[in-house]
């Protein structure tokens, strides 16, 4: 069905839309440090001179690379994710609503989007079996980036956000106060971030596609492929 098919395909997307941005913010990370190598040597200045350049170069280089830049990207794509769950959870919800006969009018939520729809498909639909923690999850971190620009100290769910960020790899909270000495701590680095790795953004883009992957099939919505065939 088409439904399946455009829900799926969205969800594709952000992953290479992921691994693309991914590589190339690599690429980009090696080039500048190739250029500002560079940049030194034509400086004509003595070793020790060269050695405190590059080191403050490299504090440059690390604050774009390790902190602004990974930190935008995969900010970004928690975020474009979430919509892309609100939306497809909208679509399905009007398939439910056309398809099943008893089930009641879909919802049309401003606030509490994944309770709103938890309700709906469980209590309505009568679909039990979907992976809401994933989504109640995704939805904390969407929130305190977007409202706290990913800070999660003072948030009224910070317990829970560090439990969920203890309990992924590739999640985090930062915390400069492991460093022992002061000076070993990234200057660029503040405290109590969420911190992701590119493992939690192909980890949870999966996750999302299991879940609509299993509310396409409790809705019977085939694959284009099986739907032709047949």
């Amino acid at each position: 069905s088409f439904p399946r098919a455009l829900t799926l395909a969205a969800i594709s997307g952000l992953a290479s839309y992921h691994e693309t941005m991914e590589s190339q913010m690599r690429s980009a990370a090696e080039a500048e440090k190739l250029a500002a190598k560079e940049s030194i040597r034509k400086m004509g200045l003595s070793l020790k001179e060269e050695m405190l350049e590059w080191d403050l170069a490299m504090q440059s280089h690390d604050m774009t690379f390790n902190m602004l830049m990974p930190n935008f990207l995969r900010y970004s794509l928690i975020v474009l994710l979430f919509l892309v769950v609100e939306n497809k959870l909208e679509e399905l919800a009007n398939v439910a609503e056309q398809t099943h006969p008893k089930s009641p009018t879909a919802p049309d939520p401003k606030r509490c989007v994944i309770k709103t729809y938890k309700r709906y498909f469980t209590e309505e639909v009568g679909i039990s079996s979907l992976d809401w923690q994933t989504m109640d999850e995704l939805n904390a971190i969407r929130n305190c980036i977007v409202h706290a620009s990913g800070k999660v100290q003072g948030r009224p769910d910070e317990t829970l956000l560090r439990n969920i960020a203890n309990k992924h790899k590739g999640l985090s909270v930062s915390n400069t106060r492991q460093f022992s000495r002061i000076d070993l701590r990234p200057l660029y680095l503040e405290d109590d971030m969420l911190v992701i790795e590119p493992s939690y953004c192909s980890y949870i883009i999966d996750r999302v596609r299991r879940f609509f992957e299993q509310l396409c099939d409790a809705l019977q919505l085939p694959d284009l492929i099986t739907e032709t065939d047949s």
